[in-house]
């Protein structure tokens, strides 16, 4: 029952009473003249108005009230516009209003959640003085250790980390326990691992006592100048732009050239070598602008405001869309930021540690994000740097996850500036990311008639043809095919591709080549996933160029065909004895251990002997000679195959010989491959003294490379190392390199015909042929190295299909920027082009296929502008269709491949593995076919 009172008298409005009663009480009023109302009765009069009346009564209020003030606003614009003292500070200003929609809405009404000094006083701000800390940590040791790449291995997961070494988790939770003298492995700090920088550089950078830096790894964002600053900012503060050489070469060509004095703009442009990690997130963990923002407020000033005034030592934002740790790892999955299976290992830690679920820590929000502003180099805050670098090597990438953990477990940590989200937003202006094909320089000089064409003009000119489909077929499922996927998805809103493989699954050598101990560098499928899961691309599988499908039909049914199929053959020696039994090629033997389903039945001599021989020095020779000799408890929470950890365990295998041509200088390998294999615990590395002298020519070689010198360090270190210990000793694992050698034939056993049973190696010496290179030439001595198998780790090869245009001793497709060429350089085949190995030979990583896709989108492009390319009715993917079903091939879709996936998956639980291999054709094709 609801009641109102009035003048202390209730009157009940209860559906209760009767209407009789409502009746009577309604008789006994007498109606009162208008003129002659009591003095008691007219305030009831108007309470009764206004309590019928009174919702339209705020309305016309609230109405007046918006009217007054949007006429007060107005008036004050109109004087600002007129008044001449407006200029000034506008000009102060610079364009620092241009992305400020938190700020600044007309004519400063709002005021701004960054509030810097008044630009007089900026110009007269100077850096404070350093004052002693009053931290409980007075001393912080790094702890390195002589395994600087061994890997940090949490729950099946291995992540290798050139800086820190291997962190048990015994010695991650002694970190956080604060005392006077903290040891840490820490991710910031290593004598001998991690970046690689120009002395110059780090000169420079030690001269700098203020730092606004920035980093773009792989080929990332544009380097955006900063704005907004006082002059003395200019003169006191440095600004620092990292760069690796992928970004470096793809900068480069759009026009953005460092000067002679090393600056572009304002900005330092330091460029680092040997990157640690595959994973450019980890690389790029570093406090700085993020490459995708414009820092556009005074340095100074920012410190002033952020830190200096509030007396903090690190200042970071408050996250804009979630309080809790624990929701934030749900959005970090739901947006497929991190692996599920990542974000659980991490957050079920994290649960173990009593983490609470609180919304707010110490008054402020639970949860931030965004670029840490140090205030100085001190042992707490190099502490905090390291624990939170710790955790995202140890866990997931995601700063939102590691940092609030940090800072909650490490108590002393007290001076903390979190700062809300809007004084974050009014820090930069924010230029997104876009794709690197749309952020090509703004004119571009194309072949054929020195003609310039715009880029711009070109995407308009291609958004034309939106209304009409362009069928895509991409032959290849590996990283250049579905990296020519993406790029053409973005630059063509029209575009309808399928992507086709003769394997049921996708991801080429991501899942057949990538080593099993490597998988940072597999995380690539994550965005193939989202490539093949797009509304206008379709993944076929088990379909087979020149068998099931020929060029020409392909052809016939789609707008554009790109070939991206890689290379499954290998180069060959054309040496006596090549054909012997236990000769295998360094690419069979590793789809061998990925569980290929044309290798699993391999079966490599392993017991006969303890010596193996791989020819070659290179990432891939590495590699094998990685798995043969790391200990197989490291590889069995691996997704190595089955049937290849079973025969490792039962392996013979104890000494492993890498044979190259020509000297160490020279090695076609890389650091961070090699420190890894020099880290393996208890592994004995054996290189001849005599093959690490080096030569007037050797020293021009390395004094022109850094990376060659690097590697030259490296092998000359762990020699150094392995001084006096003892050789041949039993079960002892043993790394020998063998430089200056050649092989000249294999040799076959005795007691096992047709079976290698040795290596005769002919002793080579170097000789300049110019240019600063030099070439190995036999000396006509001779020597042999006893084995039961041999890996040819020489280079793979590319094979041709019917109708198509082949350059045999390169072993790829010719071909002028993508853009199959037959015959004379000028004639291209219409519609055909080639991306990857088969485009430019068997060299470089995953990500060097990102710009080699870049550059044959780019021709499609150009060929659909000027030569007609994509017009015309072609049937597509129905084509496609309506053709398998007739040659009765049965196809394996994304939806398939996703079973396979889910069942691997599944099978690697039960054995505590990320998945259990598929390895034969009938157990896919049957996985693929099965009923949900």
């Amino acid at each position: 029952m609801f009641s109102s009172t009035n003048n202390s008298v209730s009157i009940s409005v209860s559906d209760e009473e009767s209407n009789e009663n409502r009746i009577r009480a309604r008789t006994r009023r007498k109606r009162k003249k208008p003129g002659h109302r009591t003095t008691f009765e007219l305030p009831r009069y108007f309470l009764r108005i206004f309590l019928r009346y009174w919702i339209v009564l705020v309305f016309l209020l609230a109405v007046g009230l918006l009217l007054f003030e949007s006429t007060r606003i107005i008036t004050k614009s109109a004087k600002l516009k007129r008044s001449p003292d407006s200029i000034p500070n506008k000009k102060n200003e610079g364009n620092l209003n241009r992305l400020d929609p938190t700020t600044k809405v007309i004519g400063g009404v709002r005021q701004r959640c960054l509030k810097l000094l008044p630009p007089e006083e900026l110009e007269h701000l100077d850096i404070l003085e350093r004052k002693d800390s009053s931290s409980p940590v007075k001393k912080l040791v790094y702890l390195t250790g002589t395994d600087s790449s061994s890997p940090v291995r949490v729950n099946g997961t291995t992540r290798f980390n050139l800086f820190t070494g291997n962190q048990t988790f015994t010695e991650r939770e002694n970190s956080f326990q604060v005392s006077e003298t903290v040891s840490v492995h820490c991710g910031f700090f290593n004598e001998n691992g991690g970046f690689r920088i120009k002395d110059e550089d780090k000169k420079f950078m030690q001269s700098c006592r203020v730092v606004v830096s920035t980093c773009a790894f792989g080929g990332g964002d544009n380097l955006y100048q900063p704005i907004g600053m006082s002059k003395a900012s200019t003169q006191k503060v440095c600004y620092v732009a990292f760069w690796d050489d992928v970004t470096l070469a793809a900068q480069e060509a759009e026009d953005q050239r460092i000067g002679e004095n090393g600056y572009i703009g304002k900005w330092r442009i330091v460029v680092v070598k040997d990157l640690p990690f595959v994973d450019q997130r980890l690389n790029g963990k570093i406090p700085k602008v993020d490459s995708k923002s414009q820092f556009r407020r005074d340095p100074l000033g920012v410190l002033d405001a952020l830190l200096w005034r509030t007396n903090s030592v690190l200042a970071i934002s408050e996250h804009g869309a979630r309080s809790s740790v624990y929701d934030e790892a749900k959005a970090v999955v739901k947006k497929h930021k991190a692996t599920p299976e990542e974000v659980e290992v991490q957050i079920n830690q994290y649960r173990h540690d009593k983490l609470p679920e609180d919304k707010r820590f110490n008054g402020k929000k639970a949860l931030c994000e965004a670029s840490v502003i140090v205030r100085e180099h001190t042992p707490s805050t190099n502490l905090f740097m390291c624990l939170w670098f710790n955790e995202v090597v140890r866990y997931t990438s995601r700063d939102q996850l590691s940092f609030p953990y940090v800072f909650w477990r490490l108590k002393v940590l007290k001076k903390v500036n979190m700062f809300p989200v809007c004084t974050r937003k009014d820090l930069v202006n924010s230029m997104g990311h876009p794709p690197r094909y749309e952020r090509r320089s703004k004119f571009v000089t194309e072949s054929g008639g020195g003609k310039s064409k715009s880029l711009t003009a070109r995407r308009l000119v291609t958004r034309c043809f939106s209304s009409r489909p362009l069928h895509v077929c991409i032959v290849g499922s590996g990283p250049a095919g579905f990296y020519t996927a993406d790029k053409l998805l973005k630059a063509h809103e029209g575009a309808r591709i399928d992507i086709i493989d003769r394997l049921p699954t996708p991801y080429g050598l991501v899942r057949s080549g990538v080593a099993p101990d490597h998988p940072e560098t597999k995380i690539a499928i994550n965005q193939f996933s989202r490539v093949a899961q797009h509304e206008r691309c379709a993944f076929y599988g088990n379909v087979k160029l020149g068998s099931d499908l020929s060029l020409s039909e392909l052809r016939d049914l789609y707008h554009v065909v790109v070939l991206a199929y890689g290379a499954e053959s290998d180069k060959n020696l054309g040496i006596p004895g090549e054909s012997l039994g236990g000769v295998f090629s360094a690419r069979e033997f590793v789809w061998w251990y990925n569980g290929h389903p044309d290798y699993s039945s391999l079966k490599p001599d392993l017991q006969s002997s303890d010596t193996a021989v791989i020819l070659g020095q290179g990432n891939v020779a590495l590699d094998v000679a990685r798995i043969l000799l790391r200990p197989t408890t490291e590889l069995a929470s691996t997704d190595i195959a089955t049937h290849a950890l079973s025969a490792l365990e039962e392996s013979s295998i104890r000494k492993v010989y890498l044979v190259g041509r020509r000297g160490p200088v020279q090695a076609a390998l890389t650091a961070k491959e090699l420190r890894e294999i020099l880290g393996i615990k208890n592994l004995h590395i054996r290189i001849k003294e005599t093959d690490l002298s080096v030569t007037p020519a050797d020293e021009e070689e390395m004094k022109s490379s850094r990376a060659r010198k690097r590697i030259y360090e490296l092998l000359s270190k762990a020699a150094a190392a392995e001084k006096g210990t003892s050789e041949g000793d039993c079960g002892q694992r043993e790394l020998h390199f063998v430089f200056f050698r050649q092989p000249e034939r294999f040799l076959e056993s005795d007691e096992s015909k047709g079976h290698v049973s040795g290596v005769n190696l002919e002793k080579t010496i170097l000789e300049s042929v110019g240019s600063g290179k030099q070439i190995a030439v036999g000396t006509g001595e001779f020597e042999d190295i006893n084995c039961s198998m041999v890996l040819k780790a020489i280079g793979y090869k590319s094979v041709p299909v019917n109708g198509l245009p082949f350059h045999h001793k390169k072993g790829i497709v010719p071909n002028v920027r993508g853009r199959v060429v037959s015959g004379d350089i000028s004639e291209t085949e219409p519609g055909l082009y080639v991306c990857g190995w088969l485009k430019r030979g068997p060299v470089g990583i995953i990500a060097t296929n990102l710009y080699c896709a870049e550059e044959t989108v780019g021709s499609i492009s150009q060929d659909i502008e000027e030569e007609g390319v994509g017009k015309g009715e072609k049937e597509g993917s129905k084509g496609l269709m309506q053709l398998l079903e007739k040659k009765e091939v049965k196809k394996i879709d994304f939806s398939g491949w996703e079973k396979i996936d889910a069942k691997e998956k599944q099978m690697g639980i039960d054995r505590n593995k990320p998945r259990e291999k598929l390895v034969t054709w009938e157990d896919l094709l049957a996985a693929a076919s099965a009923d949900s």
